[in-house]
């Protein structure tokens, strides 16, 4: 029964694609940062942003080592996790791409670059903190986490790497959280890459002698996916134009066609509407808008380049822009459109 559902589901969506290819506008209502000075809205290198339920804006930023905390209008509350090794502070690490992310359930924001978890309120609190430092010649094979979402029950997910050899294998991972970082509970197979190496070896002199070091990351991702408010997982595979949502369990409950394939980014608004980012191959950032029933409502475009997209409710989307320069902004954008959720 569901595999016929999907299959009605995508090609109602397909004999309506023609009439549902409109330019969507995206107004600015926002932005957050200044080219110069030693004010709260001067950036140096902002990995994530997070929103809570009154639309306080959480900017991490390695770069000036603190997340940032601003009122939904744009005015600077406080400055959270500072550098240091005490209650409250962490050790901010540039080279480790880093997230953070705020569980509405638990009144709390998680940050996390996978060697570091701390978990605070927004008064910068501590709640819980764990460290992980990898014993490379033991720990190869184990698994490598980064919290990535909250759902409405409160349950936890993280995206988890596993290295075995030449191969990197990626995974989604659930459960209730600890106070540490275990989280226990189902793990879905996301994805399978290669390591290459990149760019040249490099030689590495110090007193005690000469050493040549080859540098090897994983090859481009395959799959592009994202967290449903209701806990499910939706992903893009980037050699085909489809999105399929599975449960934790590995079971499929709907596929739908897309435009497009070559996405750099899925996100799922709290109304069931998709924001795929494509590929970008200009200073411009486009998404394929479509509805909770995979219509396609539209593509929507800005005129530069988006590095982070945090989509909230109504057509209110949150992104970190990037100039030519590389200052780094945040900017609040809302879809001149309706945006409901309806009965499919």
């Amino acid at each position: 029964m569901i595999r016929a559902a999907t299959t009605l589901l995508s090609l109602l969506w397909a004999g309506s694609v023609a009439a549902q290819t409109s330019e969507l506008r995206l107004v600015e209502e926002l932005r957050l940062g200044r080219v110069d000075g030693s004010g709260p809205d001067v950036f140096a290198e902002i990995h994530d942003l997070a929103l809570d339920s009154s639309g306080r804006i959480y900017v991490l930023d390695p770069g000036w080592r603190d997340v940032r905390l601003f009122d939904r209008d744009g005015r600077f509350i406080r400055r959270l996790a500072p550098e240091g090794e005490g209650p409250g502070e962490r050790r901010h690490r540039p080279q480790f791409p880093a997230r953070v992310t705020w569980d509405d359930h638990r009144a709390r924001l998680w940050i996390d670059d996978r060697r570091f978890l701390s978990v605070l309120d927004s008064l910068g609190v501590e709640h819980a903190r764990d460290t992980y430092m990898p014993d490379f010649p033991r720990d190869r094979g184990h698994p490598t986490g980064v919290v990535v979402a909250v759902d409405r029950e409160g349950r936890v997910y993280e995206q988890q790497y596993r290295s075995t050899g030449d191969t990197v294998y990626s995974y989604a991972a659930r459960g209730q959280a600890t106070p540490g970082r275990e989280i226990s509970g189902d793990t879905l197979h996301i994805d399978t890459r290669a390591l290459v190496q990149r760019g040249s070896p490099q030689t590495s002199r110090s007193e005690g002698g000469t050493m040549r070091v080859t540098f090897f990351a994983p090859e481009r991702d395959h799959i592009a996916w994202s967290i449903s408010p209701e806990g499910t997982v939706w992903l893009a595979d980037l050699d085909e134009p489809r999105l399929h949502e599975l449960t934790m369990v590995g079971d499929t409950l709907s596929t739908l066609d897309i435009l497009r394939k070559d996405l750099s980014e899925l996100d799922v608004s709290p109304e069931g509407w998709f924001w795929a980012r494509r590929m970008a191959d200009s200073d411009e950032s486009v998404w394929d808008v479509l509805d909770n029933c995979g219509v396609h409502v539209g593509s929507a475009s800005v005129p530069y380049t988006v590095t982070v997209t945090e989509v909230g409710s109504a057509g209110v989307i949150h992104v970190v822009a990037s100039d030519q320069l590389d200052i780094n902004s945040v900017v609040r954008l809302r879809l001149d459109a309706e945006v409901f959720r309806r009965s499919c």
